[in-house]
């Protein structure tokens, strides 16, 4: 139920005033009439006896005048404080509504007069601060939206070194909930220190840290209020782990692609000075020297030849023609193209035939591409003696391929690098490749959405897979 207004006991200066006026009038006419009367009633009623009755009627009348007076002017006063306290309690429930962020309330503006301009206008100033406020409300939202989905954590730090902000990319990198002192004492030290660094210098400050297994890079940047003066500092942690890594392999890269391409010719140039000086006489070994340098310039070649390969399928500009293609029958091809160089190694070479026909999405001469770097590798590491299996398996709606061999493993701790480029399980069969066949093995079974995976037993057997799409 709404609730009545009190208009007459309102604190209003207006009602007060009027209220007072008239009370005062009252009072005072009371207290003259009653001061005269007694005053000068002897001196009347000695002077003029006759004339006490017509005073009398007068006062009579005069007091009579006041009540009616009264009586005629209360209501006229009462509904006059009324209409003029009505729009003021109106406007002072808007204004009471704003101060408490309540802006969807509004004050009657069809007032005449100044009182209604001012309705009007306090009903425009809480239209604008609520379009303020909400505008000032969406930004903060989205402000806050994109600060919790950097990719860095921030963290804003005051002079004082007191958190103000700090996002969740944040917290999920060094696994805290709310308190930046529930971080590391090493962590904390370096935060403060960069944070304070980047105050004394005015400068944005770096500094690199680690955290588990992680390189975090943190960088402090001050910021500065309008006189210039710095009021806090704000700082973004970067996981540079992976960047490192991917650096360091570069490096690598590089040193190995030197490595291999300067091994055969520093071979080649070895054997042709003593033939450009005619050191070598006899003809044999004129010959064996030849021999000597076209086996290193094969060598060059495929070396050159696989690095453009990897090249080529890593940029994606070569693309692969995806078909249907009968795995089983892929496998027995294999099977036929390295049969006799396994059996002149001592090796067995056999194919596991599959119970249904396994057909998979792919391109037949990349898969027989990739089946050949499985087969030679296992060929060149396997013992005499040894087995190399082929088969294939169903799994959901996956092909896979194995190449399992025995007489040969690779440790556990290398299984994990053996796709990448130049890297050599075997480190002391330098002669038996450059390692770039098993990164081109993988790179070629990602371009058709495929896997690839190595295994071993760490005693006598490796197994190196693929799996493809399954045709539906």
């Amino acid at each position: 139920m709404k609730k009545k207004e009190d208009y007459l006991n309102i604190k209003s200066s207006y009602v007060k005033i009027i209220f007072s006026i008239l009370l005062l009038c009252i009072v005072i006419s009371i207290g003259l009439t009653v001061t005269l009367y007694s005053l000068y009633s002897q001196y009347i009623e000695g002077k003029f006896a006759s004339a006490n009755q017509i005073i009398f009627g007068v006062n009579t009348g005069i007091l009579c005048l006041l009540l009616i007076t009264i009586i005629v002017l209360l209501p006229i006063v009462f509904m006059a404080s009324k209409k003029m306290a009505t729009p003021l309690v109106e406007m002072k429930k808007v204004a009471i509504a704003m101060s408490e962020g309540d802006f969807s309330i509004r004050a009657k503006d069809n007032y005449n007069g100044e009182i209604g301009q001012l309705a009007l206008t306090l009903n425009q100033l809480s239209t604008e601060l609520s379009k303020t406020i909400n505008a000032l409300t969406i930004e903060g939202d989205l402000l806050k939206q994109i600060i919790n989905s950097m990719s860095d954590g921030l963290l804003e730090l005051d002079v004082n070194q007191n958190v103000n902000l700090m996002n969740k990319t944040f917290q999920t990198l060094f696994g805290i909930d709310t308190q930046i002192e529930e971080l590391e004492r090493d962590i904390l030290k370096a935060i403060y220190n960069v944070s304070l660094s980047a105050i004394n210098h005015s400068k944005t400050r770096t500094v690199t840290c680690s955290f588990e297994d992680k390189s975090i890079l943190i960088s402090a940047s001050p910021i500065r209020a309008e006189q210039n003066s710095i009021v806090g500092t704000v700082l973004l942690f970067r996981d540079i782990t992976e960047a490192e890594r991917l650096e360091q392999t570069r490096r690598d890269y590089v040193a190995n692609v030197s490595h291999e391409l300067r091994s055969p010719l520093t071979a080649v140039k070895g054997l042709i000075i003593p033939l450009k000086e005619g050191m070598v006489k006899d003809d044999d070994k004129k010959k064996h020297f030849y021999e000597v340098i076209y086996n290193e310039i094969e060598r060059l070649n495929r070396l050159v030849n696989d690095l453009f390969e990897l090249s080529r399928l890593q940029s994606r500009k070569c693309p692969f023609e995806i078909n249907t293609v009968d795995m089983q029958k892929i496998l027995f091809d294999q099977k036929d193209k390295f049969e006799m160089l396994a059996e002149e190694k001592g090796i067995k070479l056999i194919v596991q035939e599959s119970d249904e026909s396994v057909l998979a999405k792919g391109n037949i001469d990349r898969i027989n591409q990739v089946l050949a770097i499985f087969i030679d590798n296992a060929l060149k590491f396997a013992d005499e003696g040894s087995q190399i299996t082929l088969y294939l398996k169903k799994e959901k709606d996956k092909a896979l391929v194995f190449v399992d061999n025995t007489g040969s493993f690779i440790k556990h701790e290398d299984l994990i690098y053996v796709f990448d480029r130049f890297y050599k399980a075997d480190k002391i069969h330098l002669e038996q490749g450059a390692g770039l066949g098993l990164s081109i093995a993988k790179e070629i079974i990602m371009r058709m959405n495929g896997e690839v995976y190595a295994k071993s037993d760490n005693k006598n057997e490796t197994s190196f897979s693929f799996e493809l799409e399954l045709v539906e």
